[in-house]
């Protein structure tokens, strides 16, 4: 009896070691598969769903933080650029999964370079959202809420086709997205986490009205492929007349910032005259390659836009 009682038990219960060190099964031999070399390509395939973003996002925003927060402990500045850089991983692997363009328009993404399977990217995805409310978390409950609301419009603009729709259902969820992002950026740059003042909502209020009025500078690259699907943007619906309204605009906004901003006149002449230059240069140059640069040129305005606020917080904030 005792034998079989020993036999059995044994069958039962093997090892006392748990399964995934038992070198026969699938979890254990991917365990062992992993190499410096295989992080460094994964690692790598993070990053390429977000380089093409470093300086339409991850530059003026950051920058948009420091300034609107203000920033007072220099020890909050890699804090800020890991909650932004997070946020656009979790925005980019869901917006990359829906968008059947990239293998037209940026081939080099991970999904049509094929670094990853589109059914790993949505598992990716889908496990990023929690992740970016618990690290949000980490903060303050008012920086969840915002990593919370920026999931509600990822969810709108890309899995409910938001960003295709209408180009007024487009361009007002970039608006949206652009402030969510801002909001929990600033929140994080904050030696207090839990409130901004006035100047910063503000600051977020006028940076998303710029975005949701401004921001098809970025689909004049991209016609090609939004054509290939029908997607609604500007430059498809109304043609060559929309690149110099976009010049109006951004000419238009540098005027009124620099006013609600009050800026000096020098600076404003400055910040004017890059306004016409970003412009023009849609205007004047209208290859796909050209676009492309006017966009970096357009997003260098940007940033200028972003940090008008620290210029008012130097030189009027009591």
């Amino acid at each position: 009896m005792k034998h079989s009682l020993a036999t059995t038990l044994y069958h039962a219960f093997p090892s006392s070691s748990p399964d995934w060190l038992d070198a026969s099964t699938p979890l254990f031999r991917r365990l062992m598969s992993i190499t410096p070399a295989s992080v460094a390509y994964h690692a790598n395939t993070l990053w390429l769903f977000t380089e093409s973003d470093f300086m339409t996002t991850m530059v003026p925003i950051s920058l948009f933080a420091m300034v609107a927060a203000p920033l007072t402990s220099p020890s909050n500045i890699p804090h800020l650029v890991f909650w932004l850089w997070f946020h656009l991983l979790a925005f980019n692997t869901s917006n990359q999964t829906t968008s059947f363009e990239d293998a037209t328009n940026k081939p080099d993404r991970p999904i049509p370079a094929g670094r990853i399977t589109v059914e790993h990217a949505l598992i990716l995805r889908w496990v990023l959202m929690p992740m970016c409310w618990a690290l949000s978390l980490a903060y303050s409950k008012e920086t969840m809420f915002a990593s919370m609301a920026l999931a509600l419009f990822t969810w709108m603009y890309n899995e409910l086709k938001g960003n295709g729709r209408s180009a007024i259902t487009r361009y007002l969820l970039n608006g949206l997205g652009f402030a969510a992002f801002e909001a929990g950026t600033t929140l994080v740059a904050r030696d207090d986490k839990t409130n901004l003042d006035g100047a910063g909502w503000l600051a977020i209020l006028l940076s998303g009205l710029i975005f949701a009025t401004t921001i098809y500078a970025q689909d004049f690259r991209d016609v090609v492929g939004d054509a290939e699907i029908n997607r609604d943007t500007i430059p498809l619906r109304f043609g060559a007349p929309s690149r110099p309204v976009l010049m109006a605009g951004v000419m238009a906004w540098s005027v009124g910032l620099s006013f609600i901003w009050q800026v000096d006149i020098f600076t404003t002449v400055a910040f004017v005259a890059l306004a016409a230059f970003a412009g023009g240069r849609f205007v004047l140059k209208t290859t796909v390659d050209d676009d492309r640069r006017n966009y970096f040129w357009y997003n260098i305005w940007v940033t200028a836009a972003h940090v008008l606020p620290g210029y008012w917080r130097f030189f009027h904030s009591a």
